[in-house]
């Protein structure tokens, strides 16, 4: 059976939200040839605007993770250690090139929840939420983004360790700011999280 596409209807549907508090801090990991750690761009991602439009007609969107590990894990190590046992071996130079943003939220953020068994309520596929058919997710993305709640993103669950992340709309993004900034090499708990993935730097 085919995953389901957005429903017209969905606009009058009832959304589960997740409200995040003011103060909050999220993390996000960044190449340092972009030096606004709250930048985004409009490339193809996991919840990106797919359509076929003026750059500036469609929406970006920014990506937090819950803690170091989750980004480590989004933004670096990813698949790389699938079907590998023991330390997996990087390279220092790897890193060498990447920030850490401790990134808070300077206002109340009110998020489509993709956690639990909202989806499920909502009607949403499990393919959206798993991220195994992206550009179903980017579809879906478009009607969470144009619903009439005028949510500011969605929280949802990593694939890699079911920790939270989220994915922050451009027109929300005034409501962050940062915390602070240091290379990712030198990241507060950096040594722990990668003795905890077994990762190995050379």
């Amino acid at each position: 059976m085919a995953a389901a596409k957005p429903p017209a209807a969905f606009g009058s549907a009832s959304l589960d939200l997740a409200r995040i508090p003011a103060g909050q801090v999220f993390g996000r990991i960044y190449h340092q040839r972009f030096p606004d750690p709250l930048g985004y761009g409009k490339s193809r991602s996991r919840f990106s605007d797919p359509r076929r439009r003026v750059p500036d007609n469609r929406f970006g969107v920014l990506y937090l993770g819950s803690s170091l590990e989750v980004c480590f894990l989004e933004a670096v190590l990813r698949d790389d250690r699938d079907g590998e046992v023991g330390d997996h071996l990087m390279a220092e130079t790897e890193l060498d090139t990447r920030q850490y943003a401790a990134i808070v939220a300077r206002e109340e953020l009110k998020l489509l929840d993709l956690t639990g068994s909202g989806p499920v309520r909502m009607g949403i596929p499990s393919d959206v939420v798993r991220a195994t058919k992206q550009a179903l997710a980017r579809q879906w993305s478009v009607a969470f983004y144009g619903h009439p709640e005028q949510v500011d993103g969605i929280v949802y669950p990593s694939r890699l360790n079911g920790e939270m992340n989220l994915a922050i709309y451009d027109r929300a993004v005034p409501k962050l700011e940062v915390r602070a900034t240091s290379t990712l090499l030198h990241a507060p708990g950096l040594a722990r999280v990668l003795n905890h993935l077994k990762v190995a730097l050379i």
